[in-house]
């Protein structure tokens, strides 16, 4: 028998709620929210495949306040989730060196942020105004 007794730090059950945590927990379940709305569009895609009767009654769940609410919580925590990814991305990157100097991460957060609201518009305007 070991006479060890390594050292255990004692830690509260709510660890997770307390500061400086709370952020970080707060950001990774705004990740779960794009696991269901991949699960929204996977439903989508099986009343796809189960007929047009099936689809009809997708799309009018779509179009229901309780989605139009839904959408709508999905989105600001997309929107938050992206924000705080853009955040963290200069944070865990290799140093960027640019002719000898190293660039501010303000900066990769900002164009990352610009780019995916470039990407983000356009999709939209090509699914609203597509040609066919």
């Amino acid at each position: 028998m070991s006479d060890r007794r390594p050292y255990v730090r004692p830690m509260p059950r709510d660890w997770w709620a307390r500061r400086p945590f709370r952020h970080y927990t707060i950001r990774e379940l705004s990740g779960v929210t794009i696991a269901i709305y991949a699960a929204v569009l996977l439903s989508g895609l099986v009343a796809l495949l189960q007929g047009p009767a099936a689809w009809e009654i997708w799309r009018g769940w779509l179009a229901s306040p309780a989605s139009l609410v839904l959408h709508a919580v999905l989105l600001v925590a997309m929107i938050w989730h992206l924000r705080t990814w853009f955040q963290i991305l200069p944070k865990t990157m290799p140093k960027l060196v640019v002719g000898g100097s190293p660039v501010p991460q303000r900066l990769i957060t900002l164009i990352g942020t610009s780019v995916a609201i470039v990407c983000s518009t356009a999709l939209v305007a090509f699914v609203l105004w597509r040609p066919f």
